[in-house]
């Protein structure tokens, strides 16, 4: 009798154990679960200053962290303007540990780890921003598709020196939004992509100024634009939260 009860208890206690071990674990995945929701829900943005060779992480709309990144040579200069994420991977060699893709539509560009560390903080990339692995490991953690990518900082060598047309892109749009935001007819991202809502506001100038409503940005709207915004002897593509 007393082995009987000696076993029954045992076995009593192994369903306490193993009810107490599921609801520990379905209470581990409840609370993994609403952190993920919670930080899925987290306004993220990263602005990085070409100038400064810095890369800001923003949360809660609050600056997280800044870290030091490699820019583009002037020879292969990083885009400049108004971007989403649009791919993560994890990657090896040149490019680190990790890669982030963001949307400039005129090449393929990203924010990447390195095997070259000494390069970070320098002018020294074909058009991306190079970061510490342990530092691209950190922002590719806290982003997701989607979240803004804003790059700023004086653009070379960019003036608009063809006739921009719907469906056209470059760091040559980019500059025609920035004019065209500056001159309150555009609200829109700066993209570097002629969308129709670049086209509506092209109109919109033309229509201000007396030139021939196309909704195309001729040499002649982009000379009016660049006078009308007070531009024509400034360096062109400044892009900051102002412009």
């Amino acid at each position: 009798m007393k082995t009987v009860n000696h076993l029954s208890a045992r076995r009593g206690w192994a369903w306490v154990l193993v009810a107490v071990g599921a609801a520990l674990v379905t209470g581990y995945g409840t609370l993994v679960w609403g952190m993920r929701t919670v930080h899925a829900k987290v306004p993220t943005s990263i602005v990085i200053n070409v100038v400064q060779h810095k890369l800001y992480l923003y949360r809660n709309h609050k600056l997280f962290h800044a870290y030091p990144v490699a820019v583009g040579k002037p020879g292969t200069p990083s885009p400049r303007g108004e971007f989403v994420v649009t791919q993560k991977a994890i990657w090896g060699d040149g490019f680190g540990t990790r890669w982030i893709r963001f949307s400039a539509p005129w090449g393929i560009y990203g924010i990447h780890g390195t095997n070259k560390p000494w390069s970070v903080g320098t002018v020294a990339s074909h058009g991306c921003f190079r970061m510490y692995n342990h530092d691209v490991e950190q922002v590719y953690a806290l982003v997701s598709i989607g979240t803004p990518v804003t790059v700023e900082g004086v653009t070379p060598l960019v003036k608009i020196r063809r006739p921009l047309n719907p469906g056209q892109i470059g760091q040559d749009v980019v500059e025609l939004q920035r004019l065209l935001r500056l001159a309150r007819v555009y609200s829109g991202a700066l993209s570097g992509v002629y969308t129709p809502e670049v086209k509506k506001s092209v109109e919109t100038f033309q229509t201000v100024v007396h030139l021939p409503v196309t909704g195309i940005a001729t040499e002649q709207t982009t000379k009016r634009l660049l006078e009308y915004t007070q531009q024509t002897e400034r360096k062109p593509g400044y892009l900051s939260a102002n412009a």
